[in-house]
């Protein structure tokens, strides 16, 4: 009664839980096909089951008989060193059950199942192993599979080579200013030969209501330091009314107390964009600076301002240039009527006029454009129209001004195109072919301007030992201190202008950047024209 009771228990503890066994003497043992991790199991019978170093668990079965060894944990199961033959046949089916064996049959073929099961068994210890927690072993994963697995994982550990970037293309990294010689003295000129050297200044501001927001003085004291005659500025990004705006204080204010007259034009297809502006130091024909024409009013896309207050003496300024110590009154020997401009706008096409980009000085003896070339677009949408469309019309415009005036031109500004290598910081940089102002496009284009007979004053004068001097730099990047800018803004002159002939009137004398001066993402360029009497 005994031995069935103990195995009828030892069937229902098997029933309700497909983890554990129950053999003949009680003993409670862990049987697993799945890892749990490390952890204790105390048996029935009141036994620990041991834990290896690995985390893995192991559970001995315990001896059959009293008479069977207790350090031999299979015998008692598998029959070795032991009358099977004795045992009666439920404590013969119970062994069976415990290895997993089958145990229908009579007592002989259930004897010679447990001996032949001796005979064969791999091992004298039955254990059960937990090798890895359930979330990385499978259920029923092979030692060969757990090896592989095992690589894998080592394999893994192990530190991956690190991709090395491919190395870019090298190209130029111009970045040192090399210096220039100052070309020119125009006060002593003055002295020496009665004529007068006009300086002209060019300025893109990026936005003229930002830059006298947050610079006021920088436009004054541009003009004062350096001695401007005339100042060009571009990409003014006004409109009608912030002319006339009188709490802007742009229109009849700005630099009239310097002895300036204004004139504006203004984009109207386009609000907040483009634009140009020019500012003229007055003079009259008896010699004097309260006189000069005013622009009488702003028209539908430009506007302008005026004074008469004598502007202020130059001696205070300092600067390397002769502005500190030039006295703009003295003009020498020169009539002052070939300082006084008529003043027009537009190149003479309604396609382009209306986002007000140029406006001309006619001086009698030559005339000055000032320009903000149309940008090719980040995207280059606007490319061709660039250059088969404006490029080709303002060559037109120059030509015909050249030819009806019979004198000499100059066109300034920012004219939107880096044209040689000693224009860029980086030229052979992939990036520049697709980019504006660096295209073959826009770089033939403005070859084919200069190859019909003018020049670029800066480097006809300096030539192409010059490297560095540029007039642009990405804010974005912040590339002005490094310089690491391009040449975008020129002064293209008639050939003639370059000569110092004894029946020239004008020439050209000198022309160079001012780096320093802060406020925009361009910096103003100067050129000096000697006015002959």
């Amino acid at each position: 009664l005994r031995l069935i009771s103990v195995s009828a228990f030892g069937l229902f503890l098997r029933t309700c839980s497909p983890t554990s066994a129950f053999t003949h003497t009680g003993a409670l043992s862990l049987r697993s096909a799945r890892g749990y991790g490390s952890f204790p199991v105390r048996t029935l019978a009141g036994t620990t089951p041991a834990h290896t170093a690995t985390g893995t668990l192991t559970t001995n079965r315990r001896a059959a008989s009293t008479s069977a060894s207790t350090n031999d944990p299979t015998s008692a199961a598998s029959g070795k060193g032991e009358d099977l033959g004795a045992l009666r046949v439920p404590e013969l089916k119970d062994r069976l059950r415990d290895l997993g064996l089958k145990v229908g049959g009579r007592k002989a073929e259930l004897v010679e199942r447990l001996q032949s099961h001796h005979l064969t068994a791999p091992s004298t210890e039955a254990t059960t192993t937990i090798a890895m927690p359930p979330s990385k072993r499978k259920s029923g994963a092979s030692e060969a599979d757990e090896a592989d697995a095992a690589k894998r994982a080592a394999s893994d550990t192990k530190p991956k080579p690190k991709k090395t970037k491919k190395a870019a293309a090298d190209h130029q990294r111009q970045t040192e200013r090399t210096p220039i010689a100052k070309l020119w003295d125009g006060g002593a000129a003055t002295k020496e030969s009665g004529s007068y050297t006009l300086k002209v200044c060019s300025w893109n501001v990026a936005g003229l209501r930002a830059i006298l927001r947050n610079t006021p003085e920088a436009l004054p004291d541009l003009v004062t330091k350096h001695g401007i005659d005339v100042l060009c500025l571009q990409e003014t990004k006004l409109q009608e009314v912030h002319v006339d705006d009188p709490k802007l204080k742009i229109g009849g204010h700005l630099l009239v107390e310097q002895g300036y007259e204004a004139h504006y034009s203004c984009s109207t297809t386009k609000k907040g964009y483009s634009g140009t502006a020019v500012f003229v130091k007055k003079r009259s024909a008896d010699g004097d600076d309260k006189g000069g024409k005013k622009q009488a009013s702003l028209s539908a896309f430009f506007g302008g301002g005026g004074g008469t207050k004598k502007g202020k003496s130059c001696a205070n300024a300092t600067a390397d240039d002769g502005g500190s110590d030039r006295d703009m009154n003295n003009i020498g020997k020169v009539d002052a009527k070939n300082l006084i401009p008529d003043v027009s706008f537009g190149i003479g096409k309604s396609k382009h006029d209306g986002e007000g980009r140029s406006i001309s000085l006619d001086f009698p003896q030559f005339t000055l454009t000032n320009l903000y070339v149309p940008n090719s677009g980040q995207k280059l949408d606007r490319l061709q129209y660039r250059t088969e469309e404006w490029d080709k019309d303002l060559l037109e415009y120059m030509q015909g001004k050249e030819s009806e005036r019979n004198c000499p031109v100059i066109w300034l500004g920012d004219l939107n195109v880096a044209y040689k290598a000693a224009d860029t910081w980086n030229e052979g940089a992939k990036h520049l072919a697709k980019s504006a102002g660096t295209t073959q496009q826009e770089r033939a284009s403005f070859e084919q301007q200069l190859e019909a007979g003018y020049a670029d004053a800066f480097r006809e004068l300096h030539g192409k030992e010059a490297l560095g001097h540029y007039s642009y730099w990405s804010q974005r990047a912040g590339n002005r201190e490094p310089n690491k800018g391009l040449r975008l803004d020129y002064f293209i002159c008639s050939k003639d202008m370059l000569q110092d002939a004894k029946e020239s009137k004008v020439v050209v004398r000198d022309s160079y950047m001012i780096p320093d001066q802060k406020g925009s993402d361009h910096c103003p360029v100067v050129l000096e024209v000697e006015i002959k009497c």
